[in-house]
């Protein structure tokens, strides 16, 4: 058994493999203009870098690539045949006209020669209010009577629209993926290709989850656990209080299990009905490395904390993959990711603002809030199942 280490020692052994941290020079390190202008999280500021990309006509150097493959994109996820696959691949894309903010629209591409039109409304850190879609949906139709119309909401992990018949669904996984791919078929000028690499990096950072890092960032911490808890809880700003408050909340919840800190912005935990349900991974050798195929989390980022449920696909017998298929098929009947997949995020609950000023009182309840909305979730899960 190995030896348990005082405050001190657990500190210097810290700084003795302090190069441990290069791993994340690559987020830390780099230069990025997005960083530079405080704007990496802006939603207005993606609607305009988006709208630019998508315009065939825009001195990007891309052409309708894009856009094209943007379009591809969302046939390739249609699981309810909305599309007619020649129609709309073999359309004029340098036909399109892009506009922003068209009566509040964030953005809209409109094909005269086409008779198409596609609506993108685009969520980063907030979520649909005001029944926006049905009244977006209703100003297309009216505007554009005769036109094929698409209408696709953009969010950073693909949560589902109120209006799922009428609303697709684009995570911004898969709108850099393709501009990832798109770019590096390209040949731009070096001032383009900076800003379109630096949007992808900071995309993949700040807006999705980019697990390579989450990944890192939890090796380091499990190796270093005593040593990182010491400085997290000796820092002297108030965040470190939200923190604190956020996992004693957790922890007093008796519908929940606690997992590991995976970081002082993700809170990991279970429920033992899910537990006896999907059972534990053999080895220890889950998405997550550890015995658990699935994990309850909550997020705190920018002072905006909400929780998750997600499911790892890796090294899962067929009986747990069988569950797991049926848990995706009620949770989020669109996915069509199969067995092939190391994660797969499938709820989202409500947000809340966490602000450095809040009593340990009102953090607590805001944490009850989110746990009380995902163990619903989880009864009607159940329920479904039988």
């Amino acid at each position: 058994m190995e030896k348990q280490l005082t405050d001190e020692e657990a500190l210097q052994r810290f700084l003795l493999d302090i190069d441990c941290l290069d791993e994340l020079l690559p987020w830390t390190g780099k230069f990025n203009i997005f960083d530079v202008l405080k704007i990496s999280r802006t939603e207005i500021r993606h609607s305009n870098t988006l709208s630019w990309l998508l315009d065939p006509t825009e001195n990007h150097g891309l052409g309708d690539a894009y856009l094209k493959n943007i379009f591809q994109r969302l046939v390739e996820n249609d699981s309810d045949d909305r599309y007619d696959v020649f129609n709309v691949l073999l359309m004029d894309f340098y036909s399109f006209t892009v506009y922003r903010e068209w009566k509040n629209i964030d953005i809209l591409l409109v094909s005269a020669d086409e008779k198409c039109v596609m609506a993108i409304e685009n969520k980063v850190g907030s979520h649909e209010h005001s029944n926006q879609l049905n009244r977006y949906r209703e100003i297309v139709e009216k505007e554009y009577p005769s036109y094929n119309r698409i209408f696709v909401y953009l969010t950073p992990d693909g949560e589902e629209p109120s209006d799922v018949d009428n609303w697709d669904v684009l995570s911004y996984t898969d709108a850099v993926d393709v501009l990832d791919a798109v770019y590096n078929r390209a040949e731009l000028q070096e001032d383009i290709a900076l800003m379109i690499r630096n949007y992808i990096e900071v995309v993949r950072r700040d807006i999705v989850e980019d697990q390579q890092l989450i990944e890192i960032c939890n090796k380091i911490y499990h190796k270093h656990q005593k040593a990182l808890d010491l400085i997290f809880e000796n820092k002297t700003d108030g965040g470190n209080m939200s923190v604190e408050s956020i996992r004693e909340a957790i922890r007093s919840n008796g519908a929940v299990i606690p997992g590991r800190l995976a970081s002082n912005r993700h809170f990991v935990f279970y429920t033992k009905r899910m537990n006896d349900y999907l059972g534990k991974v053999e080895g220890d050798n889950s998405s997550w490395g550890d015995a658990y195929s699935y994990r309850y989390w909550l997020s705190l980022r920018e002072g905006r904390l909400l929780g998750h449920f997600e499911l790892g696909g890796r090294n899962l017998d067929d009986e747990a993959m069988e569950k797991q298929q049926l848990i995706t098929s009620i949770l989020k009947p669109g996915d069509n990711r199969g067995d092939e997949f190391k994660y797969k995020r499938l709820y989202k609950t409500k947000l809340f603002q966490v602000k450095e000023t809040d009593e340990e009182a009102d953090i607590k309840k805001k944490v009850e809030s989110i746990i009380k909305e995902l163990m619903a979730m989880e009864e009607d899960l159940f329920k479904k199942i039988g």
